[in-house]
């Protein structure tokens, strides 16, 4: 199952991952465990409330705690006065801000990965660390998958699918679209030991209907095969053609992706999001992510409605990206 083999492979190099909301209790246990598996050196952050709340359950921890103080505060806002070149006073104000205090502590190498967001929204996770990050011409931005993995699709067991971007970019243009598949690409291949074949979905097969939706997909496979490769990749293919082997034969018997892609990469955030969570509630498939990729160091987000188990598994991918 994929849950065990991301576990062990953290495991042969855990990584030092922060967890910021240590105001979750689901948090503090998610630590304790991955700190007790060795999946990870779980970094927890805490104010002096929460270490005072959690005590009792505190002394027993396997973790490393951080204390929000004074002390902290200030090397925090130093680091976004530098960052954003803006005064100190100002500087301060962000860092009462618990995720822009994470992300000038991802600045400051007191950790290797951060996994946030059983508290705080996408967006409030992500933002601090984009507007942390410095842009260069050529710099990928920053995208999304999720590991599926789905029982008994085509008669065996726990089958992986990389479906993106399914939680980042609404609109992608074509290079964008470029930059999705190329990082897809590496979340199956060095995180989940796959071997890529990507798929660019659309409603048409090969030329089957018409439309500036479809040019748009065309276009991302033309940018990929000049910007990447080395991608084994194809488009545009209908789902059913992309990943059932006789109707991949029907409808692009040319293709070397067809009927047997891994990775699908979808025209845009609405298809994506509707997709995965299809699957996920009527297949009962295992979603695994938002994976984040794009931001070093690398951080990946939770969904506010997870478990400890999914909290566990975001640590061992976080744990695995900081090492490739």
């Amino acid at each position: 199952m994929i849950s065990d083999f991301l576990r062990k492979k953290a495991f042969k190099n855990p990584a030092k991952v922060l967890l910021p909301e240590g105001e979750d209790t689901r948090i503090l246990e998610a630590a304790q465990k991955a700190a007790q598996k060795k999946i990870c050196f779980p970094i927890v952050l805490l104010n002096e409330a929460e270490r005072s709340r959690d005590a009792s359950f505190l002394e027993k921890a396997k973790f490393e705690i951080i204390i929000i103080d004074d002390k902290l505060k200030q090397e925090c806002a130093q680091k976004w006065a530098e960052i954003k070149k803006i005064d100190i006073s100002a500087a301060f104000q962000l860092v009462e801000n618990k995720m822009y205090l994470s992300a000038a502590l991802l600045s400051l190498g007191y950790s290797d990965a951060m996994v946030a967001g059983a508290v705080h929204s996408t967006k409030d996770v992500l933002k601090p660390a984009l507007e942390a990050r410095k842009l260069y011409p050529g710099i990928p931005p920053a995208t999304s998958s999720f590991i599926m993995e789905i029982p008994g699709f085509a008669g065996k067991e726990n089958v992986l699918f990389i479906f993106a971007d399914c939680g980042l970019n609404i609109e992608p243009s074509a290079a964008i679209l470029a930059h999705i598949a190329n990082a897809a690409n590496s979340v199956a291949k060095d995180i989940c030991g796959l071997n890529p074949k990507i798929a660019f979905l659309s409603f048409s097969s090969k030329g089957s209907a018409q439309h500036a939706s479809v040019d748009k997909v065309k276009e991302a496979l033309k940018i990929t095969k000049q910007k990447f490769p080395s991608l084994d990749v194809d488009g545009e293919l209908q789902a059913d053609a992309a990943i059932v082997d006789w109707i991949g034969k029907a409808k692009a018997p040319e293709s070397a992706v067809a009927g047997k892609a891994n990775v699908l990469i979808f025209p845009d955030l609405n298809s994506g999001n509707i997709a995965y969570k299809l699957v996920e509630r009527l297949a009962g498939a295992k979603a695994i992510g938002p994976v984040i990729s794009g931001l070093n160091p690398p951080i990946n987000d939770l969904s506010r409605g997870c478990s400890v188990d999914d909290i566990i598994d975001m640590c061992a991918i976080s744990s695995i990206q900081a090492n490739i």
